[in-house]
């Protein structure tokens, strides 16, 4: 065939076929891949995730005011918020194509959360169940992450990490304020946990 032939077989390719093509293409790749600095926020968020439930606990430990829980996670939101901004400029707009917003699903979840505070107010005093609502918000916005990954071009299993760190985190918030040792040691417990999730999501993602 000539170079002449492969030309004008190129050019008569049917666009709609190449961009499939295309699309399987990057569906096989991991957030690594696409997302080099969008990867590295599993560590970064297991190591703010450890700090602030470090936080927590020393409210606990030392009764501080219910307030340090928000002053804790508010601090590791927004550190992690920033850093997105600042390495993550692009992640929203890979494409010409609309894609959910994963900031703007952070801000909702955010939001609702502050809500439902200032709802419970008379209900401070239990810290524990503060806290666990928290924890719940945070499984929550990961589920919901998950859900949303489906419509940017990686992997399958990159969702799952987040879909598993979901289930477990909603599960462990509802236990919180229901079972004794978490009561007392739930926060350092759970940024433990938490750690171990991102780091492991790392390192499994990362093969």
């Amino acid at each position: 065939m000539s170079s002449e032939d492969g030309t004008a077989n190129a050019m008569n390719a049917d666009p709609e076929r190449l961009r499939e093509d295309l699309d399987q293409i990057k569906e096989a790749m991991g957030i690594q891949e696409r997302y080099p600095a969008a990867f590295q926020l599993w560590l970064l968020y297991a190591t703010l995730g450890v700090f602030a439930s470090l936080g927590s606990q020393a409210v606990i430990t030392f009764e501080l005011s219910p307030w340090g829980h928000w002053l804790s996670w508010g601090g590791f939101y927004v550190i992690g918020a920033v850093y997105a901004r600042v390495r993550l400029d692009s992640y929203d707009r890979t494409t010409s194509e609309r894609r959910p917003s994963i900031r703007m699903q952070g801000a909702g979840i955010v939001g609702l959360l502050l809500a439902v505070f200032v709802a419970i107010a008379p209900l401070q005093g239990d810290q524990t169940t503060v806290f666990g609502l928290i924890v719940i918000a945070v499984g929550a916005f990961y589920i919901v992450q998950a859900a949303s990954l489906r419509a940017y071009p990686i992997r399958d299993r990159d969702r799952y990490a987040f879909y598993v760190g979901g289930v477990w985190m909603l599960a462990y918030g509802a236990a919180m304020p229901n079972i004794g040792v978490l009561q007392e040691w739930g926060y350092a417990g759970f940024g433990i946990l938490f750690a171990i999730h991102g780091i492991a999501s790392y390192v499994f993602l990362a093969r």
